[in-house]
């Protein structure tokens, strides 16, 4: 009996400090490696304490496996920008100045239901209150909010980590010779910008700390 509750305990201790060097993040934000990796270390860990006749330290070696392959995927997704769109998705945009993009919703297999639901979770009753609203890698819903007389309409990304959202730079009258003709004139390449975002009257420019300057217009 002794031995099957520290067996437990140290399973328990091993799965939290797995989990937690994985990174802070909630269930519904999960990305789909995250949320396989958390599901794995569950099913090792329930393995572990159910079948007390497996040797302890074998037990724990598949769990500090699964932990180790996040943190690598995760760096890998840090440095490389298009393996991290490979391995975790892209944002898509689903309504555009209150407009709801059918076929977007088709692509994903998102019925206007579904996107009624989550425009209920994040405060939107219809859909022309909504100036941007994008489907997130993680499946949650992101909304920038039509601006009221006399406000700044919401800055939409238009180039983070080397990601460019072209349909965002459509929406403003811009394509991606104005994105490189703006990088060009900020000394800047790509590759050191952290985020780039506008409207129709401004736009902010956030370098990477290594990138020379920190420049905002």
């Amino acid at each position: 009996m002794l031995s099957s509750i520290t067996r437990t305990c140290v399973i328990y201790i091993v799965a939290i400090a797995a989990l937690r060097l994985m990174g802070k993040r909630q269930i519904g934000e999960l990305q789909p490696s995250e949320l396989v990796t958390t599901f794995l270390i569950s099913n090792v860990a329930s393995i572990c304490i159910e079948e007390p006749e497996l040797p302890l330290l074998s037990s724990l070696l598949p769990i500090l496996l699964l932990c180790a392959l996040e943190i690598l995927n995760s760096t890998a997704a840090w440095y490389l920008p298009p393996f991290a769109r490979l391995l975790f998705g892209k944002p898509v945009t689903v309504i555009r100045n209150g407009h709801i993009d059918e076929d977007a919703l088709r692509h994903l297999r998102i019925t206007p239901n579904d996107l009624a639901e989550s425009m209920r979770g994040a405060g939107v009753f219809t859909p022309e209150d909504v100036a941007w609203g994008v489907i997130e890698p993680s499946g949650s819903l992101s909304v920038a909010m039509r601006p009221e007389k006399g406000e700044d309409a919401p800055l939409l990304p238009l180039l983070i980590d080397r990601h460019i959202y072209t349909d965002n730079l459509k929406a403003l009258n811009r394509d991606e010779d104005w994105l490189n003709a703006y990088l060009t004139h900020s000394r800047l390449r790509r590759r050191d910008v952290l985020a780039l975002l506008a409207n129709e009257q401004r736009t902010l420019l956030i370098p990477k700390q290594t990138a020379p300057g920190n420049r905002q217009a």
